[in-house]
C-alpha cells in the first residue's frame, strides 16, 4: 500500500513537466516549476529524480513508450493481408491520434532534438536515438512493402524520411494555426502518394 502514493507523485511530475515542456520548452522549464504545481517540496522531487535532466530524460522515454503502446495493435499480422495494407493503417492511426488536442501540441523528439543540442547534449544524444529507431522502423516497413511489391528501385529510405518531415512540419503548423486538420491533410496526402507509388511500382 505505500508504494502507491509514490507512483501517483512520480507519474504527476511526469505529466506537469511533459506539459510545461511542450508549452515552454526543456529550457524554460523548472525543478521550482514542476515542484509548485505538484504541490511538492524539493525533497519530494528528488525522491523521484536526481536533478532536471534525469526528470528529461524519463519524460521522454514514457514519451516514446506511450506512442509504441499506442500502435502496438497495428502489428498484429492477422490484422492485415499485405504490407500496404499495415503501412496505410500505420498513417491512418497517426491521423487519428494527433486530432487529441494533447499530442497535437508538439512532438517531445523534435522539442529535445531542436532546443538541446548544446545546452543538454547527454538529452539531445537521448532524443536522436529515439529519432533513428523511429526512421529505422519505418524503414523496415518500407523494406517489406518493397519486396512484397518486387519494385527495387522504390526509396524506402526516402520515404521513411518523407513520413518523418511531413508529420512534424505539420505538428509545426497546426500548433500555430490551432488546426488539427493540418495533420489529417498532409498525411492523408503523404497516404495517397505512398499508395500510389506501390501501385505503380506493382500494378494490379
Amino acid at each position: 500500500m505505500s508504494s502507491q502514493p509514490i507512483a501517483s507523485t512520480r507519474e504527476r511530475i511526469l505529466q506537469i513537466a511533459r506539459d510545461l515542456i511542450l508549452s515552454r520548452g526543456f529550457n524554460a522549464m523548472s525543478i521550482d516549476m514542476v515542484c509548485r504545481q505538484a504541490n511538492i517540496t524539493k525533497g519530494g522531487f528528488f525522491h523521484h529524480f536526481s536533478n532536471k535532466e534525469t526528470l528529461g530524460e524519463a519524460v521522454l522515454e514514457q514519451f516514446w513508450q506511450d506512442a509504441l503502446e499506442r500502435q502496438q495493435h497495428l502489428f498484429d499480422p492477422t490484422h492485415h493481408q499485405s504490407q500496404l495494407e499495415l503501412l496505410t493503417a500505420y498513417i491512418d492511426h497517426g491521423i487519428a491520434s494527433y486530432q487529441d488536442p494533447q499530442l497535437s501540441q508538439g512532438c517531445m523528439l523534435a522539442i529535445f532534438t531542436m532546443g538541446l543540442a548544446d545546452t543538454h547534449p547527454s538529452l539531445f544524444e537521448v532524443s536522436r536515438n529515439y529519432f533513428q529507431a523511429w526512421r529505422k522502423e519505418l524503414i523496415d516497413m518500407l523494406q517489406r512493402l518493397q519486396q512484397e511489391q518486387g519494385s527495387p528501385h522504390f526509396d524506402t529510405i526516402a520515404w521513411a524520411e518523407l513520413y518523418i518531415t511531413t508529420l512534424e512540419g505539420a505538428l509545426l503548423l497546426a500548433k500555430s494555426m490551432d488546426d488539427t486538420q493540418v495533420i489529417a491533410r498532409t498525411l492523408s496526402l503523404y497516404k495517397q502518394q505512398l499508395v500510389n507509388a506501390a501501385n505503380m511500382a506493382h500494378p494490379r
